[in-house]
């Protein structure tokens, strides 16, 4: 009874840290929002994570230095990490923006924790069953509501261009780099991962802001109302943010992780609302319900399966520290 109660306060606390670096995320948007048409994309990228790295350097660099050998041995995994976390992510969908609307990014966003799903189901061997399968359609169509504002017939005036492609790419940049954490799970501290991660990832988007800057790129006058906004990316919505997104994949699972993507949405209208005045309507709230309709179907498809007694009680022994 020990052993499943300390489980039970394990996933809660999975939970927790989700909805924390969804918080974070929500900001994120809310204040890149602010940053539109100011920054080039490489080079606003540049400074963000490299004031997230100098940050949590102090915290980082002795477990990397320690974990050194583990580091090497698992390079490939996190440069993959890096470069679809940080490197490519916000730089295609900054470039994707001027090629295509937001209503098109967001209905294609939606599809990274499907695709999540779907790879952490054969490379991880997660659950994915008809119930399962149900809460995730019931949240995209709660998405689907959020960004038609309830208007359904603009679907149909849908038209794809490049960026549109770029987006997807992204999607699929999500649910790679989702995989890849629960793969790393166990084998490095989040320390050593996170500060590996940063490295990297800043050392593949400096050719980008070197390009930018060769091709025309100008830096925008550094006001303190800017460096505010990246001060909070560079801290909350990246090391904070990564912190608890990482740590609660290795806790619950990629699939079940990445269904919170879907409340990010939600959360930044909200999040607008309470900073920028931006009124909440009908369709948003109505929305919110079928998004965390579809995540508790989902959350509660794993107790019906009958694979799941076993699944917990290996878990347990992990948590104790036994073979299993």
């Amino acid at each position: 009874m020990h052993g499943l109660k300390s489980l039970r306060t394990h996933y809660v606390f999975g939970y927790v840290l989700i909805a924390l670096a969804v918080l974070n995320w929500s900001g994120n948007f809310v204040a890149a929002r602010a940053m539109a048409n100011v920054f080039p994309p490489a080079t606003f990228n540049v400074l963000r994570w490299l004031i997230a790295t100098v940050v949590f350097l102090p915290f980082g660099i002795r477990p990397l230095w320690r974990e050194r050998a583990v580091v090497l041995a698992n390079l490939p995994v996190l440069f993959l990490v890096s470069l679809f976390g940080i490197s490519l992510y916000d730089v295609l969908s900054f470039i994707a923006g001027s090629t295509t609307g937001a209503l098109n990014m967001s209905l294609i966003a939606t599809l990274s924790p499907v695709f999540t799903f779907i790879a952490a189901h054969f490379f991880l061997g997660e659950d994915l069953n008809r119930q399962t399968i149900v809460g995730i359609l019931v949240s995209v169509v709660g998405v689907v509501t959020l960004v038609t504002n309830g208007d359904i017939s603009r679907l149909a005036v849908l038209r794809f261009s490049t960026g549109d492609l770029l987006m997807l790419c992204v999607a699929c940049m999500s649910a790679g780099y989702n995989v890849s954490i629960k793969r790393l799970a166990g084998k490095l501290s989040q320390s050593a991962m996170l500060m590996a991660t940063f490295l990297l990832g800043l050392l593949a988007l400096c050719p980008m802001c070197f390009w930018e800057l060769q091709n025309g790129a100008s830096l925008p006058e550094m006001t303190v109302e800017i460096w505010e906004i990246l001060l909070y990316l560079g801290i909350f919505a990246s090391v904070l943010c990564y912190l608890f997104w990482n740590m609660a994949v290795s806790i619950i699972g990629a699939g079940k992780a990445t269904l919170f993507y879907y409340t990010i949405p939600f959360c930044s209208g909200i999040l607008a609302w309470y900073f920028l005045g931006e009124a909440v309507t009908y369709a948003q709230i109505m929305s919110g319900i079928m998004i965390f309709g579809g995540i508790i179907i989902c959350l509660s498809a794993g107790s019906s399966t009958k694979t799941r007694p076993h699944k917990r009680i290996q878990s347990m022994r992990a948590l104790r520290g036994e073979s299993v």
